[in-house]
């Protein structure tokens, strides 16, 4: 097909990536660096971590375990290879080995006192070489790892010292196993189920401590000037993007290996969306394995997306921000691990090479290196929030947990566990605000974790019944991390005699299950849609409960029934009976268009509940053309109105360049319908926003739910985006520009993990659904367009955004 071939090729010339197409060696896109091939196979093969000692020398872990297959040819344990210059001409010479023996190594460092440390997936121990021949001669433990499990990375790594003189390093989710961590004096710590972990102790392994929680794989971890701790973090299956984490004492990042995989888990948390939970300060590329503070900035190496990145930071409150920049991009043989500075100021970093986890007998190490030796680049100074931070974990004060800045709340909350928290239920409960009692019940929550004290199951009890839903929703995270059934009869009995919330509803229903079943996924996803039917079945049962439960059942579940959902369609309460008719538009179908048509055209209905009747014609709006011309002459304005757009088929005549922000800022100005601007968040015939995003429970994954959007974005931001969603494109958002082995090309948004063996699963700018081979797959590439199409100023009208803004802009306060 050597026609359709050239159009592929003109399609990536058109977007600026023709050189996918070739092997060609990694790009440096900043004009001031040069790069440098320092060492391949067979000198130097499937190499991870990286350092320099201190006699100048690079010692490198080779890897020869990790994932090794039968017919592997390569010596039969890992080994620290030591490239050094043995004439004194400023060149690398000579390869030998400083220490061999280990498996599924992870990590090294150089201390200042000229010792190694090395992690291993089930070991961090430090190595001398005590008679000056290259070769490490003495190992002393620091901390090992008890457990089942053994999966070769995802157990100790990323090791790094403070500016307190102290040894931080990692623990991966470890599928989920029980373990024990044991430090150097016997300090024993325990867990299993929780996810990663971040730890600290003594240079020579004592007063083991655990320091923060909640993360995935924590390959690489680093200080910068000033003292705060960063660390890229894997992402689970489902849940991109990976992330660029601050870790502060305390900590929650929101991950817990014991609710799946995927991430999406609604005990779960990714970016700070669950009351006691800390934001990313950035998102990276897919699979980053390294950081290291160079030159003013955060470097990291992307092994998933083959490049070298930079975060340039800022300040944002008590933590940070990050600016994301990509410094060399590389193609699919391109995969970079870990960072080391050498002694000459120049950048050297690790190159697996090849996509396969196995050990493959490839591999690169390369120098980044400056033309000209930059200037001198400050750290960025400590925020006054941070520094008022560093004192509330010292002296917190029940003010401080009011702040909406989560790092401050979260200092207070560390203060208040290690001071030892202790406020009798009575107090607790007469405390003023929800915030104070959140922060009080996470003090508790960190001081049982770590000094394993005995949980207080009375407060829990309370909090279940509390009239913030933040507080019942960490009740109820508690109780589910320790599979505390006794509080079942409770949760269920708050179901049948209270409305949850939006955002504690699925939270409740998760809960439930997992008390229930032990487990996620499968049955567990089973159980939450019975719930949810059984709920919406219910007569007894409240409209606003039962409303509430078609939010958040699948359109598509066999469990509700169209005959069901036509009877809600029915009911007087127009909220449920909205939600029957969105349900029934959303799973699609003949008998979900002749219930719209029916609504639509009863004129004893309320006229909100009408229009939104004809959205769920909008699909097949030619087939109805007779039933839309005649509610276009409606005398009701607001059903005539959007019949006629319905009907509309031409794009708008002389549009607003989506450009012009100013002029639709003007353009939009005036009093948004709400209702309006919701039909056209629904609407395929408007935005048609709900095949990509969330709101208030219903819709897709595939953008972010924007059910809060109000609370962090601008009306004039939310606009931009919206007119012109590739200025700027979130890096979790980033589609992929794939070329296949037929010669097709493929533009798509991934929602699984690129993984080797298994379906990659895409879905494209319509929001389709589609799976590609990954063996299938010659190129990829970041695309320089978003998934969310353009052109909407072609497609709405002023009055239109200025109704999906207005929609989107009322968000829900819901405390």
């Amino acid at each position: 097909m050597p026609g359709y071939r050239s159009l592929v090729l003109s399609l990536f010339l058109l977007l600026g990536i023709a050189d996918i197409l070739c092997a060609d060696p990694p790009k440096v896109l900043d004009p001031r660096l040069q790069l440098e091939l320092i060492a391949e196979q067979p000198d130097i093969v499937t190499p991870i971590g990286i350092t320099f000692d201190q006699s100048g020398a690079l010692l490198v872990i080779e890897s020869h375990t990790h994932h090794r297959q039968p017919d592997y040819q390569g010596p039969p344990k890992d080994r620290i290879r030591r490239f050094a210059d043995t004439n004194g001409d400023g060149k690398f010479d000579t390869w030998s080995t400083f220490y061999e023996g280990t498996e599924a190594t992870m990590s090294i460092l150089s201390a200042k006192d000229g010792s190694i440390y090395v992690a291993t997936r089930m070991e961090v121990f430090r190595l001398l070489d005590t008679n000056g021949d290259h070769v490490a001669d003495k190992r002393e433990e620091i901390a090992h790892l008890e457990t089942a499990g053994r999966y070769p990375h995802n157990g100790l790594a990323g090791l790094t010292i403070g500016p307190d003189g102290l040894l931080y390093f990692g623990l991966g989710e470890n599928l989920g196993e029980p373990y024990a961590l044991i430090g150097s004096d016997g300090t024993k710590l325990s867990g299993g189920g929780e996810g990663g972990t971040i730890y600290h102790c003594n240079l020579d392994g004592s007063d083991l401590q655990l320091m923060a929680t909640g993360v995935w794989n924590p390959f690489g971890m680093i200080f910068d000037p000033t003292g705060r701790l960063y660390m890229v973090d894997n992402d689970p299956d489902s849940r991109p993007p990976c992330r660029l984490l601050h870790i502060v004492p305390g900590g929650d990042y929101g991950y817990q290996f014991r609710y799946g995989r995927t991430g999406v888990h609604p005990l779960q948390a990714w970016n700070g969306e669950l009351p006691g939970t800390l934001p990313m300060v950035a998102a990276t590329g897919e699979a980053p394995s390294g950081v290291i503070w160079y030159h003013g900035e955060l470097w990291g190496t992307s092994w998933g997306d083959h490049r070298i990145e930079t975060f340039r930071l800022g300040n944002n409150g008590a933590s940070v921000q990050a600016t994301f920049q990509t410094v060399v991009q590389g193609d699919h043989n391109f995969r970079p691990v870990d960072f080391a500075i050498a002694p000459d100021g120049s950048l050297y970093f690790t190159d697996w090479v090849d996509r396969s986890y196995p050990v493959h007998g490839k591999g690169r190490i390369w120098r980044l290196s400056w033309k000209q030796e930059p200037a001198i680049s400050k750290a960025l100074p400590l925020s006054t929030a941070e520094e008022e931070a560093a004192q509330l974990r010292k002296s917190p004060t029940l003010a401080a947990l009011e702040y909406d800045d989560p790092f401050l709340h979260q200092a207070a909350v560390y203060g208040f566990a290690t001071r030892g928290v202790d406020m009798p239920l009575e107090i607790w409960q007469e405390l003023p605000t929800g915030a104070q009692r959140l922060g009080i019940l996470e003090a508790y929550r960190w001081s049982c974790d770590t000094q394993q004290s005995e949980t207080p199951w009375q407060l829990l009890r309370a909090a279940l019944e509390d009239q913030d839903d933040r507080v019942r929703i960490y009740a109820m995270r508690w109780i589910s991390d320790t599979q505390a059934q006794d509080f079942l009869p409770q949760l269920k009995e708050r179901l049948k005699s209270h409305t949850p919330t939006v955002r504690e509803f699925p939270v409740l229903l998760s809960t439930l299950s997992w008390l229930e079943s032990g487990s996620v996924g499968g049955r567990n996803e089973i159980l939450e849609q019975q719930t949810l039917a059984n709920i919406i079945r219910d007569e007894n049962q409240s409209a606003a409960l039962r409303t509430l439960a078609l939010k958040l059942i699948d359109p598509r579940s066999k469990q509700l029934s169209d005959e069901t959902l036509q009877a809600l369609s029915d009911f007087q309460d127009n909220d449920l009976a909205r939600q029957a008719l969105q349900v029934l538009y959303l799973r699609g179908g003949e008998s979900g268009e002749k219930v719209a048509t029916a609504i639509a055209l009863d004129t004893t209905r309320d006229p909100q509940l009408r229009a939104m009747a004809i959205v769920g014609l909008s699909d097949h709006a030619d087939v109805h053309q007779d039933t839309l011309k005649k509610l276009a002459a409606d005398v009701n304005p607001i059903v005539s109105r959007e019949a006629k757009r319905t009907l509309r088929t031409d794009t708008i005549a002389d549009p607003i360049p989506a450009h012009q922000h100013e002029q639709w800022l003007a353009a939009i100005q005036g009093q948004a319908d709400i209702e309006a601007g919701r039909r056209t968040f629904l609407s395929s015939k408007g935005g048609y926003c709900i095949r990509c995003h969330k709101y208030d429970g219903s819709g897709a994954d595939v953008g972010p739910d924007l059910t809060y959007i109000g609370q962090r974005m601008t009306a004039q931001r939310l606009l931009e985006s919206i007119l012109q969603p590739s200025q700027e494109i979130a890096p979790m958002y980033v589609p992929k520009v794939l070329l296949t082995d037929d010669g097709r090309l493929h533009i798509g948004y991934p929602i699984t993990d690129p993984s080797v063996n298994e379906k990659r699963l895409f879905v494209d700018t319509a929001g389709k659904r589609f799976e590609l081979d990954p063996e299938a797959i010659e190129e990829e590439r970041d695309s320089e367009k978003s998934i969310m199409p353009e052109g909407f100023q072609q497609v709405l009208s002023p009055e239109e955004m200025r109704d999906l803004v207005g929609f989107l802009m009322a968000t829900s306060n819901a405390k």
